[in-house]
């Protein structure tokens, strides 16, 4: 529908500017070559014709353009596939089926029925997956936390581990949830600023799933103080409500993943690079395939942390050294995200172009 108004806003600016312009021009000629002398009133007449046949133009023009678009529309709706589909056990339906729609909605009519879906896409918060009524449903799992899926229960499922399984696993890390633009940007913003003079931050909700970030922190605050804003080990009077206005005040930040996992590499260290900040990470050893390592602290176990707490040293006392981070492009792989975003798209489309019965990949 946006699309549709811009194309009218446009064809209404060009066929206006070309209709005044030739009214213009017919006027100068008039006053110009005409011998007889012309009075302002008959001016004017001339003026409110050419006007009226102006808008008259217009809205003949716009409306037969109007009908041809929306022809053209329905015909590619008729064209496009239906899909029954049903999303659960999310953490947040919305960002999900938004995801989803971004990526099928170029061949796909998306249709979403709770009660008899053709495909159930799930995550890992509940169990609403394993309700008998979807029995018969097509099911993908999109794994967002640090788990491998069992192929043996789903058809098909996206998830951050390093494996490979025919036509049924696409490898799609959590971090690529987010987009990449304007990091680049933003860090040059921040170069252009003066130094930062906060040292270091953190936002931590689940003190469970904190051990390891806690001794490193523990480390880290013989140094220096770390400023930590979440429920976890809160230290500045209150939690904060937007993570990345907080972090942007200080030159490093904690982006260390709740657990461990091969593959596994949350939000955490983009938020970071968003807010301008240099990130502290712990998390996926393999990160170097897809993240410029110079522009973030890799953690790799305790034994790593004394080591590591000498190089933040470091860079907080040189500022020539923070800055030439700063400078360092934040992707291997400049299009790497379009790159894996097509193949993405390959993948879902191999699903849903399938006729149902040959979708099926469970004991098949």
């Amino acid at each position: 529908m946006v699309k549709l108004k811009f194309l009218h806003f446009v064809s209404l600016i060009i066929n206006c500017s070309f209709l005044i312009f030739n009214a213009i021009y017919i006027i100068q000629k008039i006053l110009i070559h005409n011998e007889e002398k012309i009075s302002f009133k008959s001016i004017d007449n001339l003026i409110i014709k050419l006007i009226n046949k102006t808008y008259i133009d217009i809205s003949n023009y716009l409306n037969n353009k109007y009908i041809i678009l929306i022809n053209n529309k329905v015909n590619e709706t008729k064209t496009k596939k239906k899909l029954k589909i049903y999303s659960v056990d999310l953490f947040n339906r919305r960002m999900h089926t938004r995801w989803l729609e971004s990526r099928l909605e170029d061949k796909f009519l998306i249709e979403y029925d709770m009660d008899n879906p053709d495909y159930l896409i799930f995550n890992v918060f509940g169990s609403q997956h394993l309700n008998p009524k979807y029995k018969n449903a097509i099911k993908i799992a999109v794994l967002t936390e640090n788990r491998i899926p069992d192929l043996s229960e789903v058809d098909y499922a996206l998830g951050h581990a390093h494996i490979n399984y025919l036509d049924r696993y696409f490898k799609y890390s959590i971090f690529l949830w987010l987009r990449f633009d304007g990091i680049k940007q933003i860090r040059e913003e921040v170069l252009k600023r003066p130094i930062r003079t906060k040292f270091c931050a953190a936002v931590i909700s689940n003190g469970y799933w904190a051990l390891f970030r806690s001794k490193f922190i523990y480390e880290l605050n013989k140094y220096k103080k770390v400023d930590m804003g979440g429920r976890y080990k809160n230290n500045i009077g209150g939690r904060v409500r937007n993570k990345n206005q907080f972090f942007s005040s200080y030159k490093f930040s904690i982006s260390m993943e709740n657990s461990n996992g091969d593959g596994y590499i949350s939000e955490k260290i983009v938020q970071s690079y968003f807010s301008g900040t240099i990130p502290i990470y712990y998390g996926d050893y393999m990160i170097d395939e897809y993240l410029n390592p110079k522009t973030y602290i890799l953690i790799k176990g305790e034994k790593d942390i004394r080591e590591k707490i000498e190089y933040i040293k470091s860079i907080d006392n040189d500022d020539e050294k923070y800055r030439s981070i700063l400078r360092e492009n934040v992707v291997i792989e400049n299009n790497y995200t379009t790159r894996i975003d097509n193949e993405l798209k390959a993948f879902l489309y191999n699903i849903f172009q399938q006729e149902k019965s040959k979708a099926y990949r469970i004991n098949s």
